[in-house]
């Protein structure tokens, strides 16, 4: 048992949670729908044929080059990089709100880039500078939704930052037209991004202020009306005015904690004291969601035309895809409340392992015909099916809920920026990994993901903790006792008596 003192905290308002205001699942929805939309326009047989050149000895057929593919791969990751960096620094002075609707008339503006390229660099170009905002939506949603969420629904905001609408209308727009010539087969799916930044926009508008931004700004009196509005409507009158009391007193008193834990709120701090631990947890789980599905999963269309399917029959796949993404996503958010975070990603691990060596296996049979292909299409989706529902949305959860609230901005920065880091890796790898006119793996890559994913279920059994049903003070004292291991932080009691609090661990 150890003891830890500090400054008298009510129970009863460090235990009473608060129902947040619906709009929440829309906001953090706000991000990657330009992204999704783009990458699956790069795929169509259009786009290949207006800036690709012919494949010889395939009359009709043409192949971008590896090198441009690989380039507008990496674009949008490398916007995302500077988008991300631009975030942590905007969202601290000026709040999240300014900042989300700056993103989105950046979005709108830049999107002109897109639509009008006559050549691949421009739209490279293009690719750059639209993932810069898209990179800021990356952290800003999730940041936002974890600090207005109670407890009890923080996965399940969380998760819907990853709902895949977007995805589904995109897959849905280039299977409409996968069969025109013209440029407009590709120049449309462009177009439909400007759809979003206008229904996000009047959204926003009516969303209020993080209350955790005021309360870190010292701006207390906003930050009680910002907790008034995330209230339920059925508060009202002394009972709202007390719930607010209450929410407020508590966030106080966790900066308090967390300030006298760490004087200064710097990139330094995240890489000091517990904070290591805590920052090494969210980069490594949000690297995952790249290892996990390494090359396949970043360009699923192009990866089924090279299994042997037909570009028509490889669109629908993905059609099939973005429906399993939106109805995993759905039923993960009533998953990962019940059972946490860390033995759904261990089991998923070791689950996905198994799909990507029977992908492997598969590939490794000559083919014939297209049923190799469509089997290993469908084990792809098996995969997929299992990644929506665990390691996709998990790692926007533990990112979430591991930072202290002073460095929580910092620390959504390093650790975003370490999936882009590695997703750039992926967008530079996969093209010469699956082009035929390269490597030509095919779904022989799946005995290399399956080796990153063994090493990402190795690193969760012995460093993921389990925080499922902790407040943020709590989450704050385990990681401050060097007693506290990724194996008994889902079991430890906490107890407060006076003035101290006590941490037990079975």
């Amino acid at each position: 048992m150890e003891t830890l003192d500090k400054n008298t905290l009510d129970v009863h308002e460090a235990n009473e949670a608060t129902a947040a205001e619906h709009s929440l699942g829309v906001w953090a929805a706000c991000k990657k729908y330009p992204k999704a939309v783009a990458w699956s326009a790069v795929v169509s047989l259009s786009f290949q044929k207006y800036y690709g050149h012919p494949q010889p000895g395939k009359p009709g057929k043409y192949q971008l080059d590896p090198t441009w593919q690989s380039a507008l791969s990496f674009g949008s990751p490398v916007g995302n990089f500077i988008g991300v960096l631009l975030n942590g620094l905007l969202a601290e002075r000026f709040g999240h709100k300014p900042v989300a609707i700056g993103a989105l008339a950046a979005i709108t503006a830049l999107i002109f880039i897109q639509f009008f390229a006559a050549d691949v660099s421009t739209l490279f170009a293009g690719q750059l500078l639209v993932g810069i905002p898209v990179g800021v939506f990356s952290t800003l949603a999730p940041a936002y939704a974890s600090e207005v969420a109670p407890v009890a629904l923080r996965s399940y905001f969380e998760t819907f930052s990853c709902w895949g609408i977007g995805q589904f209308l995109s897959y849905a727009v280039i299977l409409t037209l996968n069969t025109r010539m013209d440029h407009w087969a590709f120049r449309i799916p462009f177009a439909v991004q400007w759809v979003w930044p206008v229904i996000i926009a009047l959204i926003l508008i009516f969303c209020p202020e993080s209350p955790w931004w005021y309360v870190q700004q010292q701006r207390y009196d906003r930050a009680k009306t910002s907790i008034k509005r995330l209230l339920s409507s059925k508060n009202t009158g002394a009972s709202l005015e007390e719930e607010a009391e209450k929410q407020l007193a508590l966030m106080i008193e966790t900066d308090k904690f967390e300030k006298a834990q760490h004087a200064t709120a710097s990139f330094k701090s995240c890489f000091q004291g517990d904070n290591i631990w805590r920052t090494e947890i969210a980069c490594f789980a949000w690297a995952s969601q790249i290892w996990t599905g390494f090359a396949i999963s970043s360009s699923a269309s192009y990866f089924f035309q090279q299994a042997g399917l037909t570009a028509n029959n490889s669109y629908k796949m993905s059609l099939g895809q973005g429906g399993i993404h939106l109805a995993c996503n759905w039923i993960s958010a009533w998953l990962s409340g019940p059972y946490g975070r860390r033995w759904p990603y261990i089991i998923a691990c070791a689950f996905m392992t198994l799909m990507m060596i029977i992908i492997g296996i598969l590939s490794s049979i000559p083919q014939t015909g297209t049923s190799i292909g469509f089997a290993t299409s469908a084990v792809y989706l098996v995969w997929y099916a299992a990644w929506c529902l665990t390691l996709g949305p998990l790692p926007y959860i533990i990112v979430s809920e591991v930072p202290s609230a002073q460095l929580r901005s910092k620390t959504f920065i390093l650790s975003r920026n370490s999936y882009v880091i590695f997703n750039i890796v992926q967008s530079v790898a996969a093209p010469y990994i699956l082009n035929p006119e390269a490597a030509n793996w095919k779904g022989k890559v799946g005995y290399l993901t399956a080796g990153l994913i063994v090493l990402c279920m190795i690193w969760a059994y012995f460093r993921l903790p389990e925080t499922k049903g902790r407040t943020f003070e709590e989450i704050d004292i385990l990681f401050s006792r060097k007693a506290t291991t990724a194996k008994n932080f889902g079991k430890a009691v906490i107890v407060r008596e006076g003035g101290e609090v006590e941490v037990r661990y079975d």
